[in-house]
């Protein structure tokens, strides 16, 4: 049975885990780090992961999917090449990591908070995303 808030809470998962894949891509072959590359690496695989779960529900509910708005994309592009331009490689990493998955917690304890009447499968996954970023923040940290 279709259900507004599960709809939505879906994609709203899905368009982070996105953001953070896209993220991943865009970042890893930076890394000059071996013990940061695997981390990164690890994580990526993790969003992976979540994001064939998150596919799945969408899936079974009847979500429409969305991709991340072209202008966040963008924005978070020019953003990584100006500070991996400007500083320490791995530091600028580290932050650019650090202040997404900062991003990708708040955005998603809004939507959870905003759509309570989510099936609890996409509540789940929606908090398995949130933990993903803090597992990777945290790790991150040694970096900064």
């Amino acid at each position: 049975m279709f259900n507004h808030d599960t709809a939505q809470l879906l994609r709203e998962t899905d368009k982070g885990v996105k953001m953070a894949i896209l993220s991943f891509d865009q970042l890893l072959e930076k890394v000059e780090d071996p013990a940061m590359r695997k981390i990164m690496e690890e994580s990526r695989n993790d969003h992976k992961r979540l994001q064939n779960e998150t596919q799945n529900l969408i899936k079974a509910y009847c979500v429409n999917k969305e991709q991340p708005p072209v202008m966040a994309r963008v924005m978070a592009r020019m953003e990584t090449g100006i500070k991996l331009a400007a500083e320490d490689r791995d530091r600028a990493i580290a932050q650019i990591t650090v202040k997404g998955c900062d991003t990708g917690k708040r955005s998603l304890h809004k939507y959870i908070n905003m759509y309570p009447s989510a099936d609890p499968a996409a509540a789940d996954t929606a908090k398995k995303f949130i933990r993903l970023e803090e597992d990777l923040e945290k790790k991150m940290e040694l970096y900064l």
